[in-house]
């Protein structure tokens, strides 16, 4: 016993030894790092130390010598001299520390957490943010030590915020927080939860200052209380909540409220930034305009001009304010200055001069010039409302061209995701403005062009570029080097922007370099479609449909199409036939907005009585002579009509306006409907060749108890009775499941859903199976080959309204994943009345009967059998039909496939005994 005793101690002290000259080693090596030298001396004594005592150190004692030579010496010389061979030395010491730490058992706790983090700083310093995110994501699934952890979800949310992958920085950034549950906060450190929760209220300002402006103010208040209970000087934190706040009220028209919170952020002006001082100035110079005081909102937006002369922003403010006033040439010369402040450009230049898209390629700050633009284009249309002068008019429609093309730049090489308002508010802002360019210049064919452009912008915004990634699974390799790419354009361009005293000789190196960072990413995106198709395919460009071959392809004697661009202020039709274009204008659109939301809760109400449908009745006519004047309907009455509609449009079944009272007749009994997101669209739907296997693929779960969905008694019957018509596979009650659905329904020519669908929480939209729901994004993520997908649910093509863009709904997931029809609903279907139409409807499919001619017979029985009975519209009119109008089978031109197979084998068997008479005569 005495002998264990003395060997343990023996061994102890040897292990004490051994631990105490590691030590020595190590801060032998933090000596070398620290000391007072040269940089060249001590690089030579730190190779000199690894070389002489990396066999003798212990493990882990080498990996921390890795782990600090990384961390305290190339990365702090990273810092001193910004040499790019010591950040690659930083991350290549510290990858060492890692391989040796990964291999060791009973590390410290958080040792490991430590090494992984600094790498993810290293990756972020030399700009691999895929890199640093995936490192950041190592600790935050596997790490031990919640310090670290912490710090991984609060960088984590800062890059995902700077991909524009917005969802995500908010999701570990709640993570982060919830680590503090059940945490008393006075035993905590405030400044990293404070840091989070601004950061949150950072991430929403960037998706919509606007639309999310009750979780701005939700977590900025969280942060300010925190600030509050640890009583703790923050400055730095109360700045940014305050600059935050102030930037809320003011977008949400809260000005007196916005002045009071920017002018506290300038009580600490010492502590802001010259351009942080000009945009508080500029901002309370904004809210003073909008509460009319001139005076005050001059003085402010002066005194952020005399700040920073080469901040555009107070100009675009000032010439709002002339604009006002009618002081158009003052307004126009300060639009003009803020659009060539962004290009460098300080000379006076008259006001119709515009620079060229080449030129504007060059600006860092395009976000900025496309808003400058814009505001130019509308004052322009304002001088023309006040002279009457049509110069002015083609000078504006000229600057709304301009701002078109700097779209796609902005599109192509921003590195960040903008969310789907900003396009939504730069859409109605732009397109509407520039339709209405047309329209006093009677452009039609122009008209047409902007309206497409409207869509397409939007449609191409349905999915952010992050998304796109999930979906197509892109490789992080190839992720990093589109970012890299975009990047690199950014710092060419920053580069030109710091230098404006430049030899013209020099100037051509700078936008050479320029050019050459652009033409890099260009090849990069068209080896895309080798590298990646689908992601490729999910980000190319819009290709719009040219006018001529718009009139040459989907206009007839019978065929017609009428357009819409609409928002909360104005609104146009543009109605294309044969013989004549009718382009017209809504007289009064904020009341015709409010007419249509009525004329909505009235259409989807099951319970309307003979009163209610009475009101309807009416509402519904004078809502349609606003929406198809005379003129109009008598172009395209009796036609077969495509409608593209716009805004709260998107809404409404056009089937079930009324055209007559007294006795009520409805739309859908004289003309046959269909509609398309665009033209563009469903041009490039028609050109798509699929080749499904099967005919008929009809699901009806029926029973929804696992996810607590009342049952649809009468669905079963409905895909049965489908399945008599079209002869397929159906899929019943439990054998209607998810996954089952997703790994079938790719190889059918019909695809038909009779289940439950709602938008979900947060608009995140899904549809029910008897096990679990399908959400929106896993649907863009399927691929399907479907002549027609079928959705008789509920809600399937309501979304969220959006401004210029058809419903972020199911419906548009299964056409992006490749369906050329579909029909939706437009509000929650009753499942008996939807048998019926549905039955109907695959009737006269089956008969040879175009999609909407179809639904037109299915919907005009279902009038004419329950006309006497008052029944109100919400029975039959939800169901719509979206895109390709190809007939599923053509009776009336081809004989039946049997036909012709006896016809073939009749042709083969009489040229068989021909051949044979012929050779026995020879």
């Amino acid at each position: 016993m005495i002998s264990y005793m003395l060997n343990l101690k023996f061994n102890c002290v040897i292990v004490f030894f051994f631990s105490y000259i590691c030590m020595a080693q190590q801060n032998t090596l933090v000596k070398i790092i620290n000391a007072d030298e040269s940089k060249e001396v001590i690089q030579k004594k730190i190779d000199s130390f690894f070389s002489v005592n990396s066999e003798t150190m212990s493990p882990l004692e080498l990996a921390n010598c890795y782990h600090d030579v990384g961390n305290k010496w190339y990365h702090e010389q990273w810092w001193n001299d910004g040499k790019k061979g010591d950040i690659i030395n930083a991350i290549n010491y510290t990858k060492k520390a890692l391989e040796i730490k990964t291999g060791l058992k009973d590390l410290e706790k958080g040792s490991l957490d430590n090494t992984y983090y600094n790498l993810g700083v290293f990756y972020y310093l030399k700009g691999e943010i895929y890199n640093a995110i995936e490192t950041y994501n190592y600790i935050n699934d596997n790490g031990t030590d919640v310090e670290w952890i912490q710090n991984a979800r609060l960088e984590l949310g800062y890059l995902y915020l700077t991909t524009g992958d917005f969802y995500k920085a908010l999701d570990r950034l709640a993570e982060m927080i919830s680590l503090y549950d059940g945490v008393s906060f006075e035993t905590i450190d405030a400044r990293r939860i404070i840091d989070a929760r601004i950061m949150m209220a950072e991430t929403y300002a960037e998706m919509g200052l606007s639309e999310f402006s009750d979780e701005i103010q939700y977590n900025s208040n969280k942060a300010d209380s925190l600030i509050k209970l640890h009583n703790e000087p923050h400055e730095q934190f109360k700045r940014r909540i305050d600059h935050l706040e102030g930037n809320r009220l003011l977008e949400t028209g809260n000005y007196e409220l916005a002045i009071t919170k920017h002018q506290e952020v300038l009580k600490d002006s010492a502590s802001l930034q010259l351009k942080d001082i000009a945009n508080i100035n500029n901002s309370i110079g904004y809210s003073y305009f909008k509460l009319k005081n001139t005076e005050k909102a001059l003085r402010h937006l002066n005194k952020s001009i005399a700040i920073a002369e080469d901040y555009s922003l107070p100009y675009e403010n000032l010439g709002d304010l002339y604009l006002h006033q009618n002081n158009f040439n003052k307004a126009l010369k300060n639009y003009q200055k803020a659009i060539f402040l962004k290009i460098d450009t300080r000379e006076d230049l008259e006001i119709d001069a515009l620079p060229s898209i080449k030129t504007l390629e060059l600006s860092t700050q395009k976000l900025f010039l496309l808003s400058h633009i814009i505001a130019k284009a509308n004052g322009w249309l304002k001088f023309y409302e006040f002279e009457n002068n049509k110069d002015y008019l083609n000078q504006a429609l000229s600057t709304f061209r301009l701002a078109d093309q700097l779209v796609d730049v902005i599109r192509s090489e921003s590195t960040e995701y903008q969310s789907k308002l900003f396009w939504r508010e730069k859409g109605a802002s732009l397109y509407t403005k520039a339709v209405e360019a047309c329209f006093l210049l009677t452009k039609p064919e122009e008209a047409f062009y902007f309206m497409e452009r409207n869509k397409a912008l939007l449609l191409l915004e349905d999915i952010s570029n992050e998304q796109a990634k999930i979906i197509t699974k892109l490789p992080d390799s190839i992720a990093q080097r589109e970012f890299n790419l975009k990047q690199a354009i950014f710092l060419s361009e920053n580069e030109l922007q710091t230098n404006p005293d430049l030899e013209k000789t020099e100037l051509k190196i700078f936008k050479n370099k320029i050019y050459n960072a652009k033409k890099a990413y260009n090849d990069f995106t068209d080896s895309l479609s080798v590298i990646s198709p689908e992601y490729a395919k999910l980000k190319s460009k819009a290709e719009l449909l040219t006018y001529k071959d718009f009139r040459k392809n989907y206009i007839s004697d019978d065929e017609v199409v009428l357009q819409y661009i609409l928002n909360d202020q104005q609104g146009y039709g543009l109605l294309t036939t044969e013989k004549h274009t009718q382009f017209f204008k809504f007289q009064n659109a904020p009341d015709l907005n409010q007419d249509i939301i009525k004329l909505y809760e009235s259409l989807t109400n099951l319970r309307l009585n003979r009163d209610e449908i009475s009101a309807y009745n009416q509402l519904s006519l004078n809502v349609f002579e606003q929406l198809v004047p005379n003129q109009v309907y008598s172009g395209l009455k009796g036609k077969k009509l495509t409608i593209i509609p716009d805004y709260i449009l998107q809404q409404i079944p056009f089937e079930a306006f009324v055209i007559e009272n007294k006795p009520p007749k409805y739309f859908i009994e004289d003309t046959e409907i269909r509609y398309a997101y665009s033209m563009s669209y469903l041009d490039a739907k028609s050109h798509m060749l699929g080749t499904p296997k099967k005919e008929l693929y009809a699901v009806a779960p029926i029973q929804f108890a696992s996810l607590g969905l009342p049952s649809l008694i009468f669905s079963g019957a409905e895909i049965e009775e489908i399945q008599k018509i079209f002869p397929g596979n159906i899929a019943l009650k439990g054998e209607a499941t998810k996954a089952a659905f997703t790994a079938n329904f790719k190889d059918y020519s019909i695809v038909h859903l009779s289940t439950h669908a709602d938008i979900g929480e947060n608009e995140d939209p899904w549809i029910a199976f008897s096990d679990d729901k399908l959400f929106l994004n896993e649907i863009y993520a399927t691929k399907n080959q479907a002549e027609m997908v079928v959705l008789s649910a509920c809600n399937t093509s309501i979304g969220e309204l959006k401004k210029g863009e058809g419903a972020m709904s199911l419906a548009r997931g299964f056409f992006h994943s490749g369906a050329k029809s579909v029909v939706s609903s437009l509000w929650p279907t009753y499942d008996k009345s939807s048998k019926e139409l549905m039955t109907s409807f695959y009737s006269a499919l089956s008969e040879g009967a175009t999609k909407s001619a179809a639904m037109r017979k299915a919907k005009v029985d279902y009038i004419q059998k329950y006309r006497e009975s008052a029944i109100a519209p919400a029975y039959w009119a939800a169901l719509i039909v979206i895109g390709d109008n190809t007939p599923l089978r053509n009776n009336t031109e081809f004989m039946p496939y049997w036909l012709w197979a006896i016809s073939g084998i009749l042709i083969l068997a009489t040229l068989y005994f021909l051949a044979k008479k012929k050779r026995l005569k020879g």
